[in-house]
């Protein structure tokens, strides 16, 4: 069986990883590398015929994959700006005598009236010279050279891919945690033009990503919002097409919408609407965040049972209304007895932990606040008038947007009020 090795990391890489395991015609296995779990998670599901490795590797570890698997083909599939890892692949490729094939992401629109810099460091270099915000978004990598900005903590708004190492790198250089902007793209036209709103950036900081990496929607977003564009010149490479290395692999053409549409990945979190009349809910902590999903879960007809040694005064007013009963000391395992969901905010990282081991153990629907991957279900950001009701979550990664997402959904619906007159019984 011929196996093909791949280096993933773009879009392409994904759509050509695909493709090769529909094709029934041929035996062929895959054997697709990305660097980051995250990247992973955008793949197949692995297979018998694909097999998906993620983790940064070194030349060496890319010849010996390469040799033990006896592969017939490389393909490196890896972002246009990412040149060290294209030339780290291209050289395991000729020492271990496999052919090489570098797949090329098509070229986007041309950027009119932007600044083209050779690198991060000459951008770095312009914005010293100038004042006001900066949404930065070619991602984490190369950060560390606008840290030589007065003030960059501040003027400054990265957006980075939402996994730890990289939000890690981001704060680790100094950037206000405050200012990180952990997502995953691509991004539309309307959502780069909120972030550029949201920030008051007097620039953008970009890539040449071509239409597959929302670089159209970036240049026209910048245009609406007055920000002027700071490229980053695309380095000049020889290789194929998308279209071109299905043609050498003998695989069918795919059709343009296949490229063009931003498809995100499958999401696992379906936004139930359940009965929950009568149910009982636990809460354990009584800080910042439990109470306010304290006052949200008050809205609605359960029995809630809040366990903390200490009770903010919002907790306290709640209890005193009769709208919550208050157990003040530490959490049992015997509070969970009776309970249909449970909230773990204790603000104790092992206290949380062992929650949400107990509720799984007894089939209970737990929260627990510092670990989405604990999670049985996310809580959302919730917006009611009348008997609408509306839930949004950001999966998890990203609870401002979520934030954002409601407070646009309630300006909507007031608009509507002002506007109509109408309610919403």
């Amino acid at each position: 069986m011929d196996k093909i090795l791949i280096f993933a990391g773009t879009t392409e890489g994904r759509i050509l990883t695909e493709a090769i395991c529909r094709d029934d015609s041929e035996k062929r296995r895959v054997i697709t590398c990305v660097a980051t779990e995250y990247g992973k998670h955008l793949l197949p599901e692995e297979s018998e015929n694909l097999t998906v490795l993620a983790g940064r590797m070194e030349p060496e570890e890319m010849r010996a994959l390469m040799e033990k698997e006896a592969v017939c083909q490389v393909i490196d599939a890896t972002h246009p700006y990412a040149r060290q890892a294209s030339a780290n692949i291209r050289e395991a490729a000729e020492e271990s005598g496999v052919p090489y094939l570098r797949l090329l992401r098509e070229q986007g629109q041309e950027a009119e009236d932007a600044v083209v810099v050779p690198d991060a460091k000459g951008a770095a270099e312009y914005l010293k010279k100038t004042e006001g915000n900066v949404l930065l978004t070619i991602g984490s990598k190369e950060l560390a050279a606008f840290t030589g900005l007065a003030n960059f903590s501040q003027r400054l708004y990265p957006r980075i891919l939402p996994t730890p190492e990289m939000v890690k790198r981001a704060f680790d250089l100094g950037f206000d945690a405050g200012h990180i902007i952990a997502m995953q793209g691509p991004f539309s036209h309307e959502t780069n033009l909120a972030m550029l709103r949201q920030t008051k950036a007097a620039f953008l900081v970009t890539k040449e990503s071509g239409q597959v990496g929302g670089f159209a929607d970036k240049l026209t977003a910048a245009k609406e919002a007055g920000a002027k564009v700071i490229l980053i010149g695309r380095p000049k490479e020889e290789g194929k097409s998308l279209a071109e290395v299905l043609r050498i692999l003998g695989l069918p053409p795919l059709p343009r919408q296949a490229l063009d549409k931003k498809e995100e990945p499958l999401a696992r979190w379906f936004p139930f609407f359940v009965d929950v009349k009568g149910k009982k809910v636990l809460v354990a902590g009584a800080g910042k965040i439990a109470s306010r999903r304290i006052r949200t879960l008050s809205q609605f007809d359960v029995e809630i049972t809040v366990v903390a040694p200490e009770l903010s005064k919002e907790v306290i007013g709640l209890a005193e209304s009769g709208r919550v009963h208050v157990q003040k000391r530490e959490f049992s395992a015997a509070d969970l007895e009776g309970a249909d969901l449970v909230l773990a905010a204790a603000g104790s990282r092992e206290v949380n932990r062992e929650i949400g081991i107990l509720c799984r153990t007894r089939g209970i629907f737990v929260n627990v606040a510092d670990r989405k991957e604990e999670c049985d279900f996310y809580f959302p950001a919730v917006v009611r008038k009348g008997n609408l009701i509306a839930g949004l979550t950001a999966g998890g990664q990203d609870h401002r947007l979520a934030a954002e997402g409601s407070r646009k959904v309630r300006q909507a619906l007031e608009n509507r009020r002002a506007e109509t007159g109408e309610g919403y019984e």
